[in-house]
């Protein structure tokens, strides 16, 4: 009886834990980070706004909005400045989860990349080009999609209905069962020799 009751219990915590929307693949969110850190510039230059505020994300913020962690002041055009370029793709990286996980107030995971871009990137065009090229999916997958296509459902078990063999066997010499019209496969008349 305590055996059941144990099983039912680590049965519901996988359940639990599967029911989460913030089980998501770390390698996709760290290769969307990267991704959008190239379309912002990040790294490309040192004098690059994004790579002299160690902010892979390009992320912006507000003066009445609490500091993310990591975050030293507001730079040019509400550009979060970060203490070192971690605390920036850890931003950069949250910030992605919140996207996909309906946190966001912004962005919806069914929104498609290039909707993304539109709201995310002043120069939307090559942003969607160099972040779903890095991804290798067309612009036009939602973020849900690339987070949970991994996440494949079975295919349904479809089996073919069963072929019926209503092709009478060839009688045996002696056999009681003798019949009159047997047919082959294709229909036609088996004859007795």
């Amino acid at each position: 009886m305590r055996i059941n009751h144990l099983l039912l219990i680590l049965f519901a915590m996988t359940l639990v834990g599967h029911a989460e929307p913030n089980q998501l693949p770390t390698h996709k969110i760290n290769n969307l980070a990267v991704a959008i850190s190239h379309a912002e510039g990040f790294g490309q230059r040192r004098t690059n706004l994004p790579t002299r505020y160690h902010n892979p994300g390009d992320l912006k913020s507000r003066r009445d909005l609490p500091k993310l962690p990591g975050q030293r002041y507001l730079g040019k055009g509400g550009h979060v400045v970060f203490s070192s370029d971690e605390a920036g793709w850890a931003a950069l990286r949250g910030y992605i989860q919140k996207m996909v996980d309906g946190r966001s107030r912004r962005y919806r995971p069914n929104m498609t990349l290039a909707q993304v871009a539109r709201m995310y990137a002043g120069n939307w065009r090559p942003w969607v080009k160099i972040v779903s090229t890095e991804l290798g999916v067309p612009p036009n997958t939602t973020l849900a999609t690339y987070f949970h296509e991994d996440v494949v459902e079975p295919p349904a078990l479809v089996f073919p209905a069963p072929k019926l063999d209503l092709v009478p066997p060839v009688p045996v010499v002696g056999s009681p069962f003798v019949f009159e019209a047997a047919e082959d496969r294709a229909g036609r008349p088996l004859h007795r020799n």
